[in-house]
């Protein structure tokens, strides 16, 4: 009896879930703080609190992904390197191609809403986002 409520509980939970479908990709836009990391030995990492931002920047499907470094003092620091990013449907699965001068990888987005991101690598590990509102500014400017 037991299992059987189990086994339901995990079916409505799997039908529930929304699946990502590439027409809403642009909820990726902006910036991102990573809460967490479950690696595929089972391993899991919190991230309480964290001083980079990801931010990632699509249209038609296509652009770009950097990181943003939160300085003690308020101001933000955005580094030179971006990569290029394209959202794809591969099997019915959301992917994000990665691409830079220092190589290409790809990941599967999971879940992706307003408030929430996660994204599965290669080696299964998960990686999960919360959206953040609060745009960072350099001597009051977006960093865009």
């Amino acid at each position: 009896m037991k299992k059987g409520i189990v086994i339901l509980v995990g079916l409505i939970s799997f039908s529930c879930s929304k699946k990502v479908e590439l027409k809403d990709i642009d909820l990726l836009n902006g910036y991102w703080q990573i809460e967490k990391v479950k690696k595929s030995d089972g391993e899991k990492k919190e991230y309480p609190v964290n001083e980079e931002y990801e931010y990632f920047e699509l249209v038609n499907n296509v652009g770009f992904h950097k990181k943003v470094n939160w300085q003690p003092l308020g101001k933000y620091v955005v580094d030179a390197m971006q990569e290029k990013v394209e959202a794809a449907q591969n099997d019915g699965e959301v992917i994000l191609k990665f691409s830079s001068k220092f190589g290409k990888r790809t990941e599967k987005v999971v879940s992706l809403s307003k408030e929430e991101l996660v994204l599965s690598t290669a080696d299964d590990s998960e990686f999960y986002y919360k959206k953040v509102e609060d745009k960072p500014t350099t001597n009051g400017q977006k960093v865009e």
